[in-house]
């Protein structure tokens, strides 16, 4: 895995709850963990987000997003999945839009200072 975080740019994960516990072993924690030593960003999607959530923050996941409204059995949650992937593909489309932003300031920094973006001083 930390040979492939070399070419990631960013990587997601997921898990059922994310909460206080998070933090203490659960697999996205160990993810980000790794991702954080590569400067690699996490998103982590979660079917819930309970009690201590952002308590991630501190492990290395950059953001979280739930894609369920209310827990539930997870027989229902595959018969009833279309809204879950509506609001992954919601949060897909958030890191796009982050990837814009980003591309369209490098470009414009680099117009402005007709310089590569690593060799600008720091604002």
């Amino acid at each position: 895995m930390d040979e492939l975080l070399t070419r990631a740019d960013v990587v997601i994960t997921a898990e059922g709850a994310i909460d206080f516990q998070t933090p203490r072993g659960k697999v996205p924690a160990e993810i980000a963990r790794r991702c954080q030593d590569s400067g690699v960003p996490v998103l982590a999607l979660a079917g819930s987000l309970g009690h201590g959530a952002p308590a991630v923050h501190d492990c290395g996941i950059a953001a979280i997003q739930r894609i369920m409204t209310v827990p539930m059995e997870l027989s229902d949650a595959v018969s009833q999945g279309h809204p879950f992937l509506v609001a992954a593909e919601r949060a897909m489309h958030m890191l796009q839009l982050g990837s814009a932003v980003a591309g369209r300031t490098e470009a414009k920094l680099r117009e402005r200072y007709h310089a590569p973006v690593t060799a600008l001083p720091a604002a």
